[in-house]
């Protein structure tokens, strides 16, 4: 799989959806189920654009080169060439996958249970996170921080089917 880069227009593009999400967030009160929804978003997002393959990377990397980074370079003014060194590859294991298919289903059936305010809400975290996920120096600390434990959920719920099936 080719590696997809991040624009600077497409990473201005995530932090103001992210920026504008928080801010009216913070002025609705700042309640609970708001800050998990685009926590939420925000997780999911990022763990799918760290997935080295799979429908999961290709969304998030077909959702940057295609709506992102051509939207944020026109909002900005930069051209398709100025873009961000490309991430390495995060270290995502097949447990990995698995973990991050199941808090997809969770996301997905949290989506489907929420009012449109917070619908929009995991949307925003989603599109800035699988944007994000791109930009080298914020995907190399979720591989730092966040692959080995969902890596080590993944690597567990795997040993559990395989022990189940011997």
């Amino acid at each position: 799989m080719t590696s997809t880069q991040l624009s600077y227009g497409g990473l201005g593009l995530a932090v103001a959806i992210l920026a504008l999400t928080t801010v009216r967030w913070w002025r609705r009160g700042h309640q609970m189920p708001g800050a998990a929804a685009l926590s939420g978003g925000l997780l999911i997002g990022l763990l799918s654009a760290l997935c080295s393959g799979g429908l999961l990377g290709f969304a998030a990397r077909y959702l940057t080169t295609k709506a992102t980074n051509p939207l944020g370079n026109k909002l900005t003014g930069t051209g398709a060439s100025d873009l961000f060194a490309p991430a390495a590859p995060a270290g995502m294991t097949a447990g990995g996958g698995v973990a991050t298919t199941l808090l997809l289903f969770v996301i997905v059936l949290a989506w489907r249970c929420c009012d449109n305010q917070l619908r929009r809400q995991v949307t925003a975290g989603a599109i800035s996170g699988s944007a994000l996920g791109l930009a080298s120096g914020i995907s190399g600390l979720a591989a730092v921080v966040l692959m080995p434990p969902v890596n080590a959920f993944g690597d567990q719920i795997l040993s559990q089917v395989a022990a189940a099936y011997q």
